[in-house]
């Protein structure tokens, strides 16, 4: 089967943090994760934009929590997109970050049509696969080599990033591999790596210049000067860090490297990594 913009749909849940060409794609639709303000319950994206959340954030007494979807939330959407297309790929939040993927999956055995796919991404990470999988749609693909692309796209890809602080990740219970760090000293920047779904440590320095350029020089060593590398950008609200990490990217001349997106760290994630995270993604292809 040729997977194409007649036949396929792809479904997201809402930590993906989408860039509006992918957000008001037709062909692209999300579920929401659920952030909780006290007794306030908020849709993330929906109901609560990343502006409105981080400037809650500075005065929040105490730190929000968050929800996953439904099994039923997502059911009811593959049935609507079921009814339209042949094919649904569910992409979601790495499994070890969240349930959502399980509820995902739970929906899925409910259905037939529906692909589930763990990312073992966040953020930026999880829009830059949406970005390669929408390109081979609009290209016409068929059903095997999308799925090998897919399944080599998350055994090969690279997602470094830069917490504003670890304390977050720690108290979410999301910190992973990383916990050794929490409470070291505040000039110390360690360079978080998402290893198979999972927080890990990749290199502490200190000062944000340093990790931006230990990010830099990740993706060089990762990377080969014949192939192209398509890379993603996030922040959270964090425009001049983000600025000096583009221009270190910009900056590698012996690689081909194309810049495909930026995107804001949503309520969601932004919950767990605080305020003016930034992180970098790529996948060479």
């Amino acid at each position: 089967m040729i997977l194409d913009r007649e036949t396929t749909a792809l479904l997201v849940d809402s930590t993906a943090d989408l860039p509006d060409y992918l957000a008001t794609d037709r062909n692209i639709s999300m579920v929401p994760l659920t952030v909780y303000f006290g007794d306030e319950a908020y849709l993330d994206w929906v109901e609560l934009k990343p502006a409105e959340f981080y400037e809650r954030l500075k005065t929040a007494p105490q730190l929000p929590r968050t929800s996953q979807p439904s099994a039923g939330a997502f059911l009811e959407r593959y049935k609507q997109l079921r009814e339209h297309y042949k094919r649904v790929y569910s992409v979601h939040l790495s499994g070890k970050f969240s349930g959502t993927c399980a509820s995902a999956e739970v929906a899925q055995s409910q259905i037939d049509g529906v692909k589930v796919i763990d990312s073992q991404l966040a953020t930026g990470g999880i829009a830059l696969l949406v970005d390669r999988m929408l390109q081979r749609i609009d290209q016409g693909s068929p059903e095997e080599e999308f799925d090998a692309y897919i399944e080599r796209f998350v055994a090969e890809k690279t997602f470094f990033f830069l917490p504003t602080t670890l304390d977050q990740l720690h108290k979410g219970g999301r910190i992973g591999r990383a916990s050794h760090l929490v409470g070291t000293l505040l000039n110390i920047k360690p360079v978080l790596i998402i290893d198979e779904g999972v927080i890990d440590v990749y290199k502490k320095v200190r000062g944000v210049s340093q990790a931006l350029e230990v990010m830099r020089d990740g993706l060089v060593e990762r990377t080969k000067p014949e192939m192209t590398t398509y890379v993603s950008l996030s922040h959270g609200l964090n425009e001049p860090v983000l600025s000096h990490l583009r221009e270190l990217v910009e900056g590698v001349t012996d690689r081909k490297i194309e810049i495909r997106l930026t995107s804001i760290v949503g309520s969601v994630i932004g919950t767990y990594v605080g305020p003016g995270a930034v992180s970098l993604s790529f996948i060479q292809e």
